[in-house]
């Protein structure tokens, strides 16, 4: 099994405004140092939580179809497809009425449609492929507040004055986010 980000979040997970704000900068001269900060930050919320926040996409490689297939980094959005090598070898694509997604539960899973079964696969490595957009919304506005807030906070320590204690409880922000799968 591999999971890879093929599709990167397009927007930040908090507002640039929202992020001057919180490091007490002026103006848009340090915006790359802050955008870069912010990316660094969203990206450790998401390992600590298992989440996308920001619409990303993922392909997901199998050596075979397993019962329920997980889709991680939940909210999960959508399937673009399934793809697989049948038994000739042939790559073929699954018609969507062929799956379910079950996008409720988190981690997300798809599953064969009720009366369907997962189609025989050709024995070799990455045999099927599962091409899948995950994360609350293409920007900022649908991103949890508890997330906001850690990333913020995150950011306000990055360019803190030296010598500034940081905060020990920042991360507990996350904790109600976390995915156990």
């Amino acid at each position: 099994m591999s999971l890879r980000l093929i599709t990167p979040p397009a927007a930040l997970a908090v507002s640039l405004e929202a992020a001057r704000l919180s490091a007490r900068l002026d103006g848009p001269e340090a915006d790359v140092e802050l955008r870069q900060v912010i990316g660094q930050h969203t990206r450790e919320a998401e390992h600590l939580t298992g989440r996308a926040f920001v619409q990303q996409s993922f392909r997901l490689t199998l050596d075979r179809f397993a019962g329920a297939i997980l889709l991680e980094k939940p909210p999960v959005l959508s399937v673009q497809y399934i793809r697989f090598y049948d038994p000739a070898g042939v790559q073929q694509t699954l018609h969507p009425d062929d799956y379910l997604l079950d996008a409720e539960s988190e981690p997300g899973y798809v599953l064969p449609a009720p009366g369907h079964a997962w189609p025989a696969t050709q024995a070799r490595v990455n045999a099927v492929e599962v091409v899948y957009t995950c994360g609350y919304g293409a920007d900022d506005t649908l991103v949890p507040d508890d997330t906001k807030g850690y990333i913020l906070g995150k950011v306000a320590e990055h360019f803190a004055p030296a010598g500034t204690p940081k905060s020990e409880f920042l991360d507990r922000l996350l904790d109600g986010l976390k995915v156990y799968a």
